[in-house]
C-alpha cells in the first residue's frame, strides 16, 4: 500500500506540510498510526480526553481529521477506529529509527516535542517515550559529541547530569543556573 498521507507531529501540526487548525484530529490519526493502524473506541476515548468526554467527542474528531484529509474511519459493528490508508507519521519514524539504533538519523529528523500543545494522556505519553528513547539511545553510545547534540534537541535532566559529570562545558548543558550549581555541588 502506497503511503497517501504525511502527517507532523514533531515540534509541529502539519498534514501534508500544511499547518492545520484541528491539531486534535492529527493526534488522533497519530494514535491510529502508533497502535497499527486501527484501535478500540473505549481505549481512544481514555486515550484523547480527560475525565467522562462527550459520546460525540470521538466522532467529532474522525469527522475533523477527514476533512482535513486524514483517512480515519470508524467500524459501528465491531466498535473500532481505523486508517482507511497508510499514513506516515514523523514520530513513528524517529522511534523507528531508535529502535534500529540509528540514532544520528533520528536526531537529524527530530524537529521538536510530539505536539507540543496537547495535554492529552496520549501527547504526553508519547512525548515522555520519544525524549526517554532518544536520552537512553544516545547514553548507551556514550558519545559525548552525540550527547550534546540531543541536549540542544531534548531538555532532560538525565542527559544534563551525564553531561555534567563528563565534565562538559556547562554552557552548552541546557540547564536552569540554579539546577547547574546544584549538580556541581553534588558532584
Amino acid at each position: 500500500m502506497e503511503e497517501s498521507v504525511e502527517i507532523s507531529t514533531l515540534g509541529r501540526c502539519a498534514v501534508d506540510g500544511v499547518a492545520v487548525p484541528s491539531r486534535r484530529a492529527v493526534e488522533l490519526t497519530a494514535l491510529l498510526v502508533l497502535s497499527g493502524g486501527r484501535a478500540q473506541r473505549d481505549w481512544l476515548m481514555a486515550n484523547l480526553f480527560e475525565g467522562d468526554p462527550a459520546p460525540s467527542s470521538l466522532p467529532t474528531l474522525a469527522l475533523r481529521a477527514r476533512k482535513v484529509g486524514l483517512p480515519v474511519r470508524y467500524d459501528r459493528d465491531q466498535g473500532f477506529y481505523w486508517l482507511e490508508e497508510e499514513v506516515a507519521c514523523d514520530v513513528a519514524r524517529v522511534l523507528g529509527l531508535l529502535r534500529e539504533g540509528m540514532v544520528d538519523e533520528a536526531l537529524d529528523r527530530y524537529t521538536g516535542p510530539f505536539l507540543p500543545m496537547s495535554h492529552s494522556p496520549f501527547a504526553m505519553e508519547v512525548r515522555a517515550t520519544v525524549e526517554n528513547t532518544v536520552v537512553r539511545a544516545v547514553l548507551d553510545r556514550a558519545d559525548l559529541e552525540l550527547m550534546v547534540r540531543a541536549d540542544r534537541l531534548v531538555k532532560h535532566p538525565e542527559l544534563s547530569e551525564e553531561l555534567v559529570r563528563r565534565n562538559a562545558d556547562t554552557t552548552i548543558v541546557s540547564l536552569s543556573r540554579s539546577w547547574l550549581h546544584s549538580l556541581e555541588a553534588v558532584g
